[in-house]
């Protein structure tokens, strides 16, 4: 054929083996692991798992950053308050014999 020896080859053969599926099996450990709270293997990906991580992660971040806000602006509110305190009694003490 002149030249051309793809012509009369078949194609390439592969052995396929089918993997066995129980879905009886599948819906049971599905339960088991409801059941068990087991949603997922120790270490197993979850759809989404690294998103709601870092979600919870800033807002965790964020609640601590409010309470030391939160901290520091009693203590200055209780620093400010003395300061006027401790000014009045100044004031009191010594311009009040003046009167």
């Amino acid at each position: 054929m002149l030249g051309f020896k793809g012509f009369g080859r078949k194609p390439r053969q592969f052995e396929y083996k089918p993997r066995y599926w129980d879905p009886e099996a599948e819906e049971r450990e599905a339960r088991r692991r409801m059941i068990l709270g087991e949603d997922y293997a120790e270490g197993e990906y979850r759809p989404g798992m690294y998103i709601r991580e870092r979600r919870l992660l800033r807002m965790q971040e964020r609640e601590r950053e409010r309470a030391q806000r939160g901290k520091r602006t009693a203590i200055r509110t209780v620093i400010f308050l003395g300061g006027v305190v401790v000014v009045l009694y100044l004031m009191f003490n010594y311009f009040g014999k003046a009167f």
